[in-house]
């Protein structure tokens, strides 16, 4: 098994939508991303003021994030994103980790 990646999308939303934007990436990552091969999991977060989702996501390798990226229903929710704010997707090692 390779070292897995960590997809982080920042993204920023009107805080009048940020309800409306984090039911429509829960609903994508039960709907479609969890269903993918590689998936690990999910973490959302919605930042206080409003003006920010954070999707954390972890998966086995950075092939099965091209994968999901080009699938079509996981495209579908992409381009529902980005008509109601603006992402800023990435992929992460984790190079430390303390507890």
């Amino acid at each position: 098994m390779s070292n897995p990646v960590t997809f982080v999308n920042v993204i920023d939303v009107e805080p009048e939508k940020q309800p409306e934007l984090v039911e429509l990436l829960k609903e994508g990552t039960e709907k479609v991303m969890k269903h993918r091969p590689g998936f690990i999991s999910v973490t959302l977060l919605a930042s206080a003021d409003k003006t920010r989702v954070l999707n954390v996501a972890q998966w086995e390798s950075a092939d099965d994030v091209k994968a999901t990226q080009s699938d079509p229903e996981a495209a579908e929710y992409a381009k529902k994103t980005a008509g109601i704010a603006k992402a800023s997707p990435g992929l992460y090692q984790v190079v430390g980790e303390y507890k």
